[in-house]
């Protein structure tokens, strides 16, 4: 494997940081990497939804339906795991495609709160998406973009997305709630964009 910068942000970015209701977090991860890369053309995150079912509850039960909503509408797209890979390889994983210029859209079990606190047992039961931005291995962190951060939460102090989060704290979020599981959803999922 080729040596990795020990720091990246990606030169594309997102338009906006839009903060989500209590669903849709798929739809507006999927705007934020359309328009990072020209081609958001709805004006809001939920008219990207493909069903009505997923448009009434704000639910994508399926990562590849979020995957099928950027091919759908011009990006190619695949969708993998990571969860045989040590700590160290998964983390790699995420920081080589970032190097590539490639945002990467991460299935998690979101166990924060409005607030900024962290609750592991809403962690194993609610799914949440979220869009990896760039990675800074001195600081140890990932910039992230987040629609469920509360407007007044976002770090102005990051380069790109709207918070950080820390290595263990990605290894740690990077696991499938209980929903997402009984869906046959697997550990340590993304959706990896094809350039």
């Amino acid at each position: 494997m080729e040596k990795l910068p020990t720091r990246f942000v990606l030169s594309i970015r997102p338009q906006e940081y839009l903060k989500q209701g209590l669903s849709h977090c798929g739809v507006y991860s999927v705007k934020a990497i359309l328009s990072a890369y020209g081609r958001d053309l709805k004006k809001r995150p939920e008219d990207y939804h493909t069903s009505w079912f997923e448009r009434l509850t704000g639910i994508a039960l399926t990562r590849q339906y979020v995957a099928n909503i950027l091919q759908k509408n011009g990006l190619s797209t695949t969708v993998e795991t990571a969860r045989e890979l040590s700590d160290e390889g998964k983390l790699n994983t995420l920081k080589q495609i970032l190097s590539s210029n490639t945002p990467v859209l991460l299935s998690i079990g979101n166990g924060y709160r409005s607030d900024g606190s962290y609750n592991p047992i809403r962690a194993r039961i609610i799914g949440h998406f979220i869009t990896l931005w760039g990675y800074d291995d001195k600081k140890q962190v990932f910039y992230v973009y987040d629609s469920c951060v509360p407007k007044d939460r976002y770090d102005k102090t990051s380069p790109i997305g709207n918070t950080k989060r820390t290595y263990p704290q990605i290894i740690r979020d990077w696991k499938t709630a209980l929903s997402i599981r009984l869906l046959g959803g697997q550990d340590c999922a993304y959706i990896k964009i094809h350039r």
